[in-house]
């Protein structure tokens, strides 16, 4: 197998949420020690207030069985055991926010529910939601009988835009990190080791519902001995990407 890893897709509010569509994490990542970005964490219910920054990617992140981060790729579909088993790997997204509690610049890595609806925002307003001319947001997190496992997340936008100061401006230049490449795939390589590392029981997938949802009595994955290298370590202080504000292609989040 190949050891050749796939960068994460840089997405697109347009095409990844089109409008008939009715479709956790450690310290940081970063380019390296200065740039390491900390998470958007949301650790109770109630309101978190943030700002999106530049271009989103998208990625496809296994949750189980495995005990690593392993992030797989549409192109190992046919490959990637855990998937061929029937562990679905989960369509997930991450953006650069500003976070309003601390003013510091984060990570937010959350699912479709969530940025479809920044996406609607644009089709509804034809702005770019992480653009120069983008609003504040109010994140509602609510745990349906106090069941952090049924979190539900709601996105409002502010009335107002939020254009960035000119501080905002440099912490974002100084400070972004290289999503592309902290989200790049697993090597295939190292998912069948990982997944070859595994008891038996823990490649049982979980029970699905007529809807396509997990049963809560799914296996669990034991601890492996087997640890991933983590993107993130190997990452150039000086990411790969354009002198723009935000390093990327797109002119709707160029500023």
């Amino acid at each position: 197998m190949s050891d050749k890893q796939s960068k994460a897709n840089v997405g697109s509010w347009d095409s990844d949420f089109p409008p008939e569509d009715e479709k956790k994490g450690g310290e940081g990542y970063g380019g390296g020690e200065s740039k390491r970005l900390p998470f958007m964490k949301f650790e109770k219910p109630g309101n978190y207030t943030i700002r999106l920054v530049g271009n989103h990617v998208k990625f496809r992140r296994h949750w189980a069985p495995f005990t690593d981060r392993v992030i797989t790729h549409d192109d190992y579909k046919d490959k990637d055991p855990a998937w061929q088993a029937g562990f679905y790997p989960r369509e997930t997204f991450a953006i650069h926010v500003i976070d309003r509690a601390d003013g510091k610049l984060k990570i937010l890595e959350k699912g479709r529910s969530l940025f479809k609806q920044f996406a609607s925002y644009k089709i509804v307003n034809e702005i770019n939601p992480a653009g120069k001319e983008g609003p504040d947001w109010v994140i509602t997190l609510e745990w349906p009988a106090g069941n952090k496992r049924q979190a539900k997340y709601s996105a409002t936008a502010k009335a107002k835009k939020a254009q960035f100061t000119e501080e905002e401006a440099e912490m974002i230049k100084t400070s972004k990190a290289p999503l592309v490449e902290i989200y790049a795939s697993t090597p295939l390589a190292k998912i069948q080791e990982l997944w070859d590392a595994l008891p038996d029981e823990a490649k049982i997938p979980p029970k699905r519902d007529e809807n396509g949802n997990e049963n809560e009595d799914k296996p669990k994955a034991k601890q492996s001995s087997t640890k991933t290298s983590k993107v993130e370590e190997s990452m150039p202080d000086s990411p790969a990407e354009s002198d723009d504000l935000f390093g990327d292609n797109d002119d709707d989040a160029s500023f």
